[in-house]
């Protein structure tokens, strides 16, 4: 059996890395890998070493898109590699990427719900995102308040992008599977619809306005639930002036085909303040 080595411990970590990279403190810890605080040629980056397992595949996808993108909310690629790992059969698949500072959306949403202008924000950010993947016809599949950054400017980043689909390559999820947070699909990955679309990315967009403009997942996180929940929710008193309220309506409509395209969405938040 494998040697077990703490790859969330940045003092294991630190000697198994090239020369250029450098880990100093653990950021967050997961299923798939862990992630530190660190520098690359001495610039700040996160640092992303995956544990082992089957995901070579997905590592390989997530690079090759990161490297084909140049977003402004969408986290930038700074290097990738692989490590070896003592104890371990295969080299581990090491990601290094431009460190957004500021808090999570989750983090943020703790504080309470926001107001206007930051939902508008959120929306142009987390839309332009969308866009730039479907440009590139990728779907991200799992955008959720965790894996969206508040930089400390007030501008959201999009900074995973581990289980995005190309639908110019093959599936990497069996027959009968979908992949993502439960809460936030759609109602095609909930129907495991084969070829999705930036549709999906634009309804779980509209579910985390509403949480955003609620300051708490309006089924608790009960993807059951949020299936039966009817997509014009009146919104709090003090969000109906809001101009988005109309947009972010159509988000979550239950037909794909009756929500917005990314250009369309960008367009109409243009006008909104």
């Amino acid at each position: 059996m494998a040697h077990r080595v703490d790859l969330a411990d940045p003092r294991v970590l630190a000697p198994l890395l090239p020369a250029d990279v450098v880990v100093t403190a653990p950021i967050a810890v997961g299923a798939q890998g862990a992630v530190h605080r660190g520098s690359f040629c001495g610039l700040p980056a996160a640092v992303k070493v995956y544990f082992p397992g089957q995901l070579q595949k997905r590592v390989e996808r997530e690079v090759e898109a990161l490297r084909q993108l140049n977003s402004r909310t969408i986290v930038k690629l700074l290097w990738h590699g692989t490590i070896t790992v003592p104890g371990q059969p295969q080299s581990l698949p090491l990601v290094v990427s431009e460190l957004v500072e500021g808090t999570t959306l989750q983090q943020r949403l703790a504080r309470g719900p926001m107001m206007p202008p930051e939902l508008t924000r959120l929306a142009r950010d987390v839309g332009e995102a969308i866009r730039d993947l479907w440009n590139l016809r990728l779907v991200h599949r799992d955008l959720n308040p965790r894996n969206i950054m508040i930089r400390t400017s007030g501008e959201a980043c999009v900074i995973d992008l581990g289980v995005a689909r190309h639908l110019d390559q093959s599936s990497l999820t069996a027959m009968g599977l979908t992949w993502g947070t439960v809460g936030y699909l759609s109602p095609e990955q909930m129907t495991v619809v084969r070829q999705l679309t930036c549709k999906s990315d634009l309804y779980t967009l509209g579910v985390i306005l509403l949480e955003a403009a609620l300051g708490q997942h309006p089924t608790g996180g009960d993807q059951f639930a949020l299936r039966n929940t009817p997509y014009h929710l009146t919104l709090p008193s003090r969000l109906s002036q809001w101009a988005g309220s109309a947009l972010l309506q159509r988000l979550l409509h239950p037909r794909a085909t009756a929500r917005p395209r990314p250009e369309d969405l960008l367009a109409a938040l243009a006008g909104i303040p």
